[in-house]
């Protein structure tokens, strides 16, 4: 992406991705983290941006002191947060808190990355898989290389090669102008 930063740097870019479980994936779920000093913790750097779009890092281990090298827990990063606690913090309060917290929105790995290079992404929707393009590409491969398989390795080899070249053109065409007139 970044040979093409500089070939489009005055253009807004759109990337349409469907909802794959990789593409969906959240940057920090608050369920790996652990409650107290030296807790589970799977990330060294928390990596966020604020409601003005400024890139922001928290660092979840301390760097000195009697806990040195250890993780921070939940606990303490919401003290560091100034997130007002109550007296007695349960583990599952402690994370409903946290949870409201810019860093820990629901933001996609997906989403972030592309946010550092300024390019938006478009999810087609979950529950219409008929006018995702990806999905009717790959279900057309398929059926191309089952209608044309006698079994044999490098006939099924030549079959998917011809079959993504040719149904790549046919679907595409076909599935967007469905998405046109929906």
């Amino acid at each position: 992406m970044l040979k093409f930063k500089t070939d489009y740097k005055d253009n807004d870019i759109d990337i349409l991705v469907d909802n794959a479980r990789t593409h969906t994936v959240r940057q920090y779920n608050l369920n790996d983290f652990g409650k107290n000093i030296g807790s589970r913790c799977p990330v060294d750097v928390i990596e966020y941006y604020d409601e003005n779009d400024i890139k922001k890092t928290i660092q979840y281990f301390f760097s000195s002191g009697p806990h040195q090298n250890k993780s921070k827990g939940l606990l303490q990063l919401a003290k560091e947060l100034n997130i007002i606690l109550p007296t007695k913090c349960f583990l599952s309060q402690l994370r409903e808190l946290l949870s409201e917290y810019p860093a820990f929105q629901t933001k996609t790995k997906l989403e972030n990355l592309a946010k550092t290079f300024n390019i938006n992404i478009i999810y087609s929707s979950k529950f219409r898989c008929e006018f995702n393009p990806i999905e009717g590409l790959w279900c057309n491969m398929k059926r191309f290389v089952r209608q044309r398989n006698d079994q044999q390795y490098n006939t099924m080899v030549n079959n998917c090669s011809y079959g993504s070249w040719f149904t790549t053109i046919t679907s595409f065409r076909r599935h967007s102008s469905k998405q046109r007139v929906f």
